[in-house]
Protein backbone atom coordinates (compact mmCIF):
# COMPACT_ATOMS: atom_id res chain seq x y z
CA UNK A 1 0.00 0.00 0.00
CA UNK A 2 1.17 3.15 -0.97
CA UNK A 3 0.98 6.74 0.62
CA UNK A 4 -0.54 9.69 -0.45
CA UNK A 5 2.43 11.41 -1.94
CA UNK A 6 2.28 8.18 -4.11
CA UNK A 7 -0.21 8.46 -5.76
CA UNK A 8 0.24 12.51 -6.26
CA UNK A 9 3.67 11.65 -7.80
CA UNK A 10 1.36 9.32 -9.96
CA UNK A 11 -1.12 11.72 -11.15
CA UNK A 12 1.73 14.31 -11.59
CA UNK A 13 3.35 11.92 -14.15
CA UNK A 14 0.67 11.45 -16.02
CA UNK A 15 0.24 14.74 -16.61
CA UNK A 16 4.11 14.71 -17.47
CA UNK A 17 3.14 11.67 -20.01
CA UNK A 18 0.42 13.10 -21.99
CA UNK A 19 2.51 16.61 -22.37
CA UNK A 20 5.42 14.93 -23.30
CA UNK A 21 4.25 11.96 -24.98
CA UNK A 22 5.89 8.56 -25.62
CA UNK A 23 4.39 8.67 -29.58
CA UNK A 24 6.90 11.69 -30.25
CA UNK A 25 9.80 9.91 -29.05
CA UNK A 26 9.66 11.80 -25.36
CA UNK A 27 11.61 9.84 -22.75
CA UNK A 28 10.91 10.61 -19.00
CA UNK A 29 13.19 9.74 -16.23
CA UNK A 30 13.44 10.91 -12.45
CA UNK A 31 15.88 12.79 -11.57
CA UNK A 32 17.64 13.77 -8.15
CA UNK A 33 14.31 14.00 -6.15
CA UNK A 34 16.23 15.93 -3.33
CA UNK A 35 16.46 19.32 -5.16
CA UNK A 36 12.38 19.37 -5.10
CA UNK A 37 10.02 18.24 -2.82
CA UNK A 38 7.61 17.65 -5.83
CA UNK A 39 10.19 15.78 -7.76
CA UNK A 40 12.02 16.54 -10.58
CA UNK A 41 11.72 14.86 -13.83
CA UNK A 42 14.58 14.83 -16.80
CA UNK A 43 12.58 14.82 -20.18
CA UNK A 44 14.66 14.00 -23.40
CA UNK A 45 14.54 13.00 -27.14
CA UNK A 46 16.26 12.51 -30.13
CA UNK A 47 15.68 14.65 -32.70
CA UNK A 48 17.92 15.17 -36.58
CA UNK A 49 19.53 17.56 -35.33
CA UNK A 50 20.58 16.50 -32.05
CA UNK A 51 19.03 15.64 -28.42
CA UNK A 52 15.96 18.02 -27.17
CA UNK A 53 16.08 17.83 -23.13
CA UNK A 54 13.80 19.63 -20.97
CA UNK A 55 13.90 19.59 -16.78
CA UNK A 56 10.26 19.42 -15.18
CA UNK A 57 10.05 20.36 -11.50
CA UNK A 58 6.78 19.64 -9.76
CA UNK A 59 5.09 21.82 -7.00
CA UNK A 60 2.24 20.73 -5.10
CA UNK A 61 2.42 24.26 -2.96
CA UNK A 62 -0.38 27.03 -3.51
CA UNK A 63 2.95 29.29 -3.45
CA UNK A 64 5.60 27.72 -5.28
CA UNK A 65 8.71 27.77 -2.91
CA UNK A 66 12.28 29.38 -3.58
CA UNK A 67 13.36 25.70 -3.54
CA UNK A 68 11.73 24.20 -6.41
CA UNK A 69 12.97 27.32 -8.46
CA UNK A 70 16.25 26.98 -6.78
CA UNK A 71 16.15 23.37 -8.29
CA UNK A 72 15.70 24.73 -11.64
CA UNK A 73 18.10 27.39 -11.70
CA UNK A 74 20.88 25.17 -10.56
CA UNK A 75 20.86 22.80 -13.50
CA UNK A 76 23.11 24.40 -16.31
CA UNK A 77 21.48 25.77 -19.43
CA UNK A 78 23.53 23.46 -21.90
CA UNK A 79 25.48 24.01 -24.86
CA UNK A 80 24.61 25.29 -28.16
CA UNK A 81 23.95 21.70 -29.64
CA UNK A 82 21.51 20.47 -26.66
CA UNK A 83 19.88 23.54 -25.92
CA UNK A 84 17.53 22.48 -22.34
CA UNK A 85 14.12 23.75 -21.68
CA UNK A 86 12.94 24.36 -18.04
CA UNK A 87 8.99 23.82 -16.79
CA UNK A 88 7.31 23.86 -14.01
CA UNK A 89 4.34 21.45 -13.37
CA UNK A 90 1.76 22.99 -10.56
CA UNK A 91 -1.71 22.67 -9.61
CA UNK A 92 -4.79 25.03 -11.75
CA UNK A 93 -4.91 28.05 -9.39
CA UNK A 94 -1.60 28.01 -7.91
CA UNK A 95 0.54 31.29 -7.33
CA UNK A 96 3.27 31.04 -10.18
CA UNK A 97 3.54 34.35 -9.90
CA UNK A 98 7.48 34.57 -8.74
CA UNK A 99 8.40 31.94 -11.22
CA UNK A 100 10.71 33.44 -13.52
CA UNK A 101 10.43 33.99 -17.33
CA UNK A 102 12.68 31.28 -18.79
CA UNK A 103 10.67 28.79 -16.42
CA UNK A 104 7.76 28.01 -18.33
CA UNK A 105 4.31 27.02 -16.12
CA UNK A 106 2.40 23.97 -17.10
CA UNK A 107 -0.70 23.15 -15.43
CA UNK A 108 -1.92 20.40 -13.70
CA UNK A 109 -5.12 18.62 -14.52
CA UNK A 110 -5.98 16.41 -11.82
CA UNK A 111 -5.11 19.45 -8.71
CA UNK A 112 -6.36 22.69 -8.21
CA UNK A 113 -6.76 24.59 -5.19
CA UNK A 114 -9.72 25.77 -4.41
CA UNK A 115 -10.20 28.51 -0.98
CA UNK A 116 -6.68 27.71 -0.14
CA UNK A 117 -6.94 23.83 -0.10
CA UNK A 118 -5.28 21.48 -2.42
CA UNK A 119 -7.94 19.58 -4.08
CA UNK A 120 -8.58 16.22 -6.20
CA UNK A 121 -10.77 17.07 -9.53
CA UNK A 122 -11.89 13.88 -9.56
CA UNK A 123 -14.39 13.74 -12.71
CA UNK A 124 -14.07 15.02 -15.91
CA UNK A 125 -17.85 16.15 -15.78
CA UNK A 126 -17.98 17.36 -12.31
CA UNK A 127 -14.24 20.00 -12.85
CA UNK A 128 -14.43 23.55 -12.33
CA UNK A 129 -12.16 25.83 -14.56
CA UNK A 130 -10.13 27.85 -11.96
CA UNK A 131 -7.91 30.88 -13.36
CA UNK A 132 -4.10 31.10 -11.80
CA UNK A 133 -3.84 34.10 -9.52
CA UNK A 134 -0.69 35.84 -11.20
CA UNK A 135 -3.63 35.98 -14.03
CA UNK A 136 -6.52 36.60 -12.26
CA UNK A 137 -4.24 39.81 -10.57
CA UNK A 138 -4.03 40.94 -14.06
CA UNK A 139 -7.03 40.82 -14.82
Amino acid sequence: MGSQKDVMELFAERDLRRIFSEYDGWKITPASAALSRGGLYRISRSKWVGEEVAFVAVSFDQVVSDETITALDTIPNGSSAARIKKYLLAPQAANTGGVPPHIRTLLMSSFAFAEGSLIWLTKKKNAKKFMAQNQAAAA
